[in-house]
């Protein structure tokens, strides 16, 4: 494994990194910090938070440098050093998660798990929030739980503690699927399909492309545009 090409960039004396929006779309290094300069390496808007995310970048007068972390990174790159394979897809980052007392706790977790892991790279920040925020609603709804009473002599009775039918769901696991169902008939028909299929029965691109006979290597883009438009739905963007 090597270092990046655009973290070799940033350790270069005077260098500074100008984050996505600042100078152009993408995050871009520069040399000694001047913006009338042509950069020398350019890095997407995923990788970028990514980097943000695993505290490889430091902020500086001028711009974002390479943080302890992100030496450190750099130099283990740079030695070739070859992450343990149950690393090499696990990037673990701060995540929120709402306990079902209502209280919220900080928990790491690994951002390629679950149904937006497959499709993080090249994500823009306000498509992954929005996708983030859907999955939210939907596990915290009650369209995961049973449709209607189990009436096996085994099955657990309402007494006995745990929720079994619809009717027991909690006020805001309704709330949260009306949230779901709202967000789906504001996209429409078609995004509404394709957002169900890929974050909720987590198709892989080529399923998308299959179920809905699209054109090969299309389904991460028309993902992204139903993303986009969630965004909008979700006043995100």
């Amino acid at each position: 494994m090597s270092a990046p090409r655009w973290m070799r960039a940033l350790a270069r004396p005077g260098a500074r990194l100008a984050a996505p929006g600042e100078v152009e779309a993408r995050a871009v290094i520069l040399p000694d910090g001047d913006r009338r300069r042509r950069p020398t390496a350019r890095i997407a808007a995923a990788r970028f938070n990514e980097a943000m995310t695993c505290g490889w970048l430091a902020r500086r007068e001028n711009g974002l440098v390479l943080s302890a972390d992100g030496l450190a990174a750099l130099r283990a790159g740079t030695r070739g050093e070859d992450p343990d394979p149950a690393e090499r897809h696990r990037e673990m980052e701060a995540r929120p998660v709402i306990a079902a007392n209502g209280a919220v706790r900080t928990v790491r977790a690994n951002r390629r798990e679950g149904a937006l892991g497959p499709w993080l790279d090249g994500l823009d920040p306000h498509q992954r929030q929005a996708g983030e925020r859907f999955l939210a609603d939907y596990h915290r709804s009650t369209l995961m739980s049973p449709v209607t009473r189990n009436w096996s002599p085994t099955a657990q009775r309402r007494a006995e503690g745990q929720r079994r039918g619809p009717e027991d769901a909690a006020v805001s696991a309704l709330a949260a699927k009306d949230r779901v169902m709202d967000a789906l008939d504001a996209l429409g028909p078609t995004f509404a399909r394709v957002i169900e299929a890929a974050l909720v029965h987590e198709d892989s691109a080529a399923a998308l492309e299959r179920r809905f006979g699209w054109a090969a290597r299309s389904g991460r883009t028309v993902l992204g545009l139903a993303l986009t438009r969630l965004a909008e739905v979700y006043r995100l963007v």
